[in-house]
């Protein structure tokens, strides 16, 4: 007797599952599309991070995120707000100048009235047995809250700062595996407990390359990650300010948005000073991830491969020093990169006639992405290396670079 095929649930028992149950099966309807909370750029559920360094203005971008869902105008003025709602902020940095800041955005933005955003200081340590409990109780009475007075429902809530509001209980926590998945966990939660996305504030490490503070597997569990960029000078001036989609799911990673930081006033002190606060002018996009630019090496044949080495670089990529005097970067197993490569090159005919139109174009993609200096290549003990030769060819993404 197969017990795969021919398991029969007993006749006794009317509630015992039938075969299949649990699984969800493929059908040839069109995929539904999406769901977003911002096209391209946010989806409408999820667990999500905004990253950035010191003073590249994460809290002012993760606002301006907010009003756009809050008034439905256009995120940078060109991405579309498909979902619109009350925003929830859990405050445990930067609480006091908050509500001004939001002020700002949204007066620079031509909305003037008060908008559905709560806020507050206070928040449950993420890593604590019960976090997810005790945060869904709090969102639940800003639900009604929210109803209540703007009769919307909660869309968006923001966390900041990650690192703060953890409450690492141990030295070391932060780099801990297990630990961040379990933050990332509580929040994925919150997402579906909630309906709502919600995104962490979070720092990056010391060298910006590498990413998110702390262990990959905050990057690796989150469904979104924007990247807030900068050139940083020794004194603390940041210039070629951008935001950059790290990562995404359901869409294209690497896109860039250009942004400058201006001044405003809001108001004066009671000396008669000006209050200022920062807001964002932003500027089209630098380019949609996997398109390249004209010049850039990366041609139409090769952006599939560079598509497929971003992704997989977030999700399976690990920092790597391939040559002993060269400096360290974030690579991955050939054969990853070859997988996947696999399921998203379109090929016709029977299994051996697409496998071996599949083989042919990777080794072709991966000969001219080397021969023209676009990527690293080397065998390192039993494993055969890949790796972004140059920062600017996904300076959002996956481009991880440390010089010895």
């Amino acid at each position: 007797m197969s017990i795969i095929s021919d398991y029969v649930p007993p006749k006794d028992d009317p509630a015992a599952p039938g075969p299949g149950a649990g699984w969800r099966f493929h059908a040839a309807d069109d995929p539904a599309p999406t769901p977003w909370l911002i096209k391209g750029i946010l989806p409408e559920t999820g667990a999500g991070l905004i990253s950035g360094q010191w003073g590249t203005y994460k809290t002012t971008a993760a606002l301006d995120i907010a009003v756009s869902v809050m008034t439905g105008g256009p995120f940078a003025g060109q991405f579309a707000v498909r979902r619109r709602g009350g925003v929830c902020y859990l405050a445990l940095e930067g609480a006091g100048g908050l509500a001004s800041r939001l002020t700002a955005i949204a007066r620079a933005r031509g909305c003037a009235q008060a908008l559905p955003f709560l806020y507050r200081r206070d928040c449950p340590p993420l890593t604590a047995p019960d976090a997810l409990n005790q945060l869904s109780a709090i969102m639940a009475d800003a639900a009604v809250a929210l109803r209540g007075k703007f009769d919307v429902p909660v869309v968006l809530v923001l966390v900041d700062t990650v690192v703060t509001a953890a409450g690492y209980s141990r030295s070391g926590d932060d780099n801990d595996a297990a630990v961040a998945q379990r933050l990332m966990s509580v929040l994925a939660g919150l997402s579906q407990l909630t309906g709502a996305l919600v995104v962490g504030v979070d720092h990056f490490g010391k060298i910006s390359e590498t990413g998110t503070r702390g262990s990959s597997a905050k990057e690796g569990a989150a469904d979104v990650v924007l990247a807030l960029l900068a050139d940083r000078e020794t004194g603390g001036s940041v210039s070629n300010t951008r935001l950059g989609v790290r990562k995404l799911r359901d869409g294209p990673c690497g896109l860039e948005l250009p942004f400058v930081p201006r001044t405003v006033e809001v108001g004066t002190d009671p000396d008669g000073d000006p209050v200022t606060r920062v807001t964002i002018d932003w500027a089209p996009a630098a380019r949609s991830a996997g398109t390249g630019s004209p010049g850039d090496g990366w041609t139409k044949s090769l952006r599939l491969l560079r598509r497929t080495l971003m992704n997989v670089l977030v999700e399976q990529g690990s920092e790597q020093r391939p040559f002993s005097d060269g400096p360290i970067v974030r690579a991955v197993d050939l054969e990853i990169v070859r997988a996947e490569f696999y399921r998203s090159y379109p090929a016709e005919g029977d299994e051996k006639t697409k496998r071996a139109t599949r083989q042919k174009a990777f080794r072709r993609a991966i000969a001219n992405a080397q021969s023209n200096n676009l990527i690293g290549v080397r065998e390192v003990g039993t494993v055969t290396l890949v790796w972004l030769a140059r920062l600017q060819d996904c300076p959002a993404q996956n481009a991880y670079r440390k010089e010895p």
